[in-house]
């Protein structure tokens, strides 16, 4: 699937769509230049599970847990992790972002999360890659 949004609060109304697909257990891996829109799609996720918190990128503290407060879905938090600063499994181990992989209460979005592909396949986790490009200084080309 491929679609191109022209702002900000497109990208963040497809992450909204996209969430709305999520059963829990997935991991969402985005892939995509720094600034591309990365942490603006997580947002639109968010969004759509209901969490009303502010979503900030995680690169200085790498893992952020959200709570969803819905009673009706069966995902109950939204993890939030990056790999820029290319953490490795054992690095993922020692935040304790791997005990949430595959978690049928949580969905896990992972920026930078590219070289986590296999691992993930290994271990037979429903995932997504998405990638996410600049075609110009609003406009994002979304491609899963």
């Amino acid at each position: 699937m491929n679609t191109v949004t022209k702002n900000e609060k497109e990208t963040i109304q497809f992450g909204k769509k996209f969430a709305k697909t999520l059963k829990g257990g997935e991991v969402v891996l985005l892939i995509g230049d720094l600034g591309a829109g990365k942490t603006t799609f997580v947002k639109g996720a968010a969004k759509g599970f209901g969490i009303k918190k502010n979503i900030t990128s995680p690169t200085f503290v790498l893992l952020k847990v959200y709570k969803v407060e819905s009673s009706k879905l069966k995902v109950k938090e939204l993890i939030h992790i990056d790999t820029y600063r290319g953490l490795g499994l054992a690095d993922l181990e020692n935040i304790g972002a791997l005990e949430y992989f595959g978690r049928e209460d949580t969905v896990c979005f992972v920026e930078w999360g590219l070289g986590l592909e296999k691992y993930l396949k290994n271990a037979k986790i429903r995932i997504y890659k998405i990638e996410i490009k600049n075609l110009d200084i609003d406009k994002r080309q979304i491609t899963f």
